[in-house]
């Protein structure tokens, strides 16, 4: 890190104190941009007030959507915490076999999407699939498998996928733990089993948290699995009032109603952890990874391969399997390169500016925050627990506008903005913004206020802190949420379904069309081009933790 020193620290106050009012304003003005379709979703929402079907869903589904969507949400979280952050205090505490090569195959199941494995798991464990054939056949076997189209089998499935969430920012926050910590708490009398109880745990709760509210909105805003499943969560109701009762304020007030619980939570959790600081050094000596004895080494392989395999190897053995079952899946190939291009460069695209606008966002609230801002960036966050098809609804209202303004006034016939990429990337950095700017805000928190006062202090500028210092120091969580928007984009189906240009496809619209016409062994095809596609950035991702691990 090189910093020139300023020969009048005084007289670049001024300068610095305007250089933070202009990101401050710039922050708030995109910001504002980006909340206009969730203003519209509120003016909007709020005429379901008068809606009879509204009424009607509250006396009849909503009941159950609530208490099924609770208890999804719930154990979801549970699962998805317990082996999240189990794995990664694993991997980053101890020496076992395999360790380096687990460490990067345990965020595998992140390019799983949920219907994918929703589908392969289906297909798998029904009655007439392969596994309990052969139980039946060769094992002589009379038993059934549980039903995996269930709540307690979306469960299980929705946290051996969504766990990396956590793994990635706890792993994170373990890595930076100095060895000093842990060594005081030992002098001090934590015994060793303690130590992530007691130590690592709640030192790690601010990147857990993130991972965790990533997991429940996600859960929350999902519907192509619950769907697929029969389950009757608060999305599945948003989407009957909008699409089988064509109630277009009552689903968005529904929206509303699902914004405000994430709301809730957010306040509870923030609320649990006001007045605690977490901020380190980097510079701090690392942990010392602890050699486990045979017995245990085994063991711990054995729990950090379980995720993969189940999350992994095993759904995606499932799709090769119909594949060759069922070899119609060759006549899509003519189109399948198109449909993979389309689906890398909306994925690049779109994780792109969305972490440039975090990054901004993130940086702007530690330099120059004000109440405002800080306002701006948790209503943006609610953006991803918004099902898909209702943020492109809500974007349709600023860029319909935009595109009448543009007729009447310049003169030009024909949609700007509806129909083109643009809309669909101003989706995307909405509904992806919280997956951004929950690890980058967590990151820029565990970095010591006293490096931005020395680096002030030697005359540095807003751009050179961000440069010199916080660039460098945050390079694992820019590049862990580079990668969760990635793969969050290259999976995203109704946004990209309602708003993409036309004649556009990607391998996320495909597979689900396929799979809706019981066509499986072809959407096998470009269901495992996505987890393929989303291996790229996880191996980018591998290296970038192995080369600080």
């Amino acid at each position: 890190m090189t910093l020139s020193v300023s020969t009048s620290p005084q007289a670049a106050a001024p300068a610095a104190a305007g250089q933070g009012l202009v990101l401050r304003w710039a922050a708030l003005a995109l910001g504002g941009l980006l909340l206009l379709p969730m203003v519209a979703l509120l003016l909007l929402g709020l005429q379901g007030l008068a809606s009879g079907s509204l009424w009607h869903l509250f006396a009849t589904v909503l009941p159950d959507a609530l208490v099924t969507s609770a208890v999804l949400a719930g154990g979801t979280l549970a699962g998805a915490v317990f082996i999240g952050a189990g794995c990664a205090w694993l991997v980053e505490r101890y020496a076992f076999p395999g360790r380096a090569v687990l460490g990067w195959l345990l965020v595998l199941p992140l390019a799983m999407p949920t219907y994918v494995i929703a589908y392969a798991y289906t297909d798998l464990l029904q009655f007439s699939g392969p596994i309990q054939r052969f139980m039946r056949l060769d094992l002589g076997l009379s038993w059934r498998l549980p039903e995996v189209r269930s709540l307690p089998g979306a469960v299980v499935l929705f946290s051996l996928v969504l766990y990396p969430y956590v793994y990635l920012l706890a792993r994170a926050a373990f890595a930076d733990l100095p060895a000093s910590l842990v060594e005081s708490s030992r002098l001090l009398g934590v015994k060793a089993s303690q130590v992530f109880w007691r130590v690592a745990l709640p030192m790690a709760r601010p990147a857990v948290a993130a991972g965790a509210a990533l997991v429940v909105m996600e859960t929350l805003a999902d519907v192509g699995a619950t769907y697929y499943f029969g389950l009757r969560t608060f999305s599945a109701a948003i989407y009957n009032a909008w699409f089988a009762l064509g109630d277009r304020p009552a689903a968005l007030l529904l929206a509303l109603v699902l914004l405000a619980f994430v709301g809730l939570l957010f306040w509870m959790e923030r609320r649990a952890r006001q007045g605690i600081s977490h901020a380190g050094s980097r510079v701090a000596r690392p942990m010392r990874r602890h050699p486990l004895t045979a017995s245990r080494a085994w063991l711990a392989t054995l729990l950090c391969a379980l995720p993969v395999l189940l999350g992994f190897v095993l759904p995606v053995l499932g799709l090769g399997w119909m594949m060759l079952r069922e070899p119609e899946w060759t006549t899509q190939l003519d189109r399948f390169w198109g449909w993979s291009w389309n689906t890398l460069r909306l994925g690049v695209l779109g994780a792109t500016l969305t972490l440039a606008i975090a990054l901004l966002l993130a940086y702007a609230k530690r330099v120059a925050g004000s109440r405002l801002l800080n306002t701006t960036a948790g209503l943006l966050s609610f953006g991803y627990a918004v099902p898909g098809a209702v943020i492109a609804l809500a974007v349709l209202w600023p860029l319909g506008t935009a595109d009448r303004m543009l007729a009447e006034r310049m003169g030009w016939t024909g949609l700007i903005f509806i129909g083109t990429l643009g809309g669909v990337l101003y989706a995307y950095v909405l509904r992806f913004f919280a997956v951004a700017y929950g690890g980058i805000d967590t990151g820029l928190a565990r970095i010591t206020p006293n490096l931005d006062m020395a680096a002030r202090t030697l005359g540095a500028s807003r751009w050179r802190l961000l440069v010199d210092v916080h660039l460098p120091m945050l390079r694992r969580p820019l590049a862990v949420a580079w990668l969760l928007v990635l793969i969050d984009v290259m999976k995203e189906l109704p946004a990209t379904l309602m708003l993409r240009p036309f004649n556009f496809d990607t391998l996320a619209v495909i597979a689900q069309n396929l799979a809706k016409d019981e066509r499986l062994a072809e959407a096998a095809l470009p269901s495992l081009a996505i987890v393929a596609l989303g291996l790229i950035p996880l191996v980018l991702l591998s290296r970038v933790m192995q080369r600080d691990a």
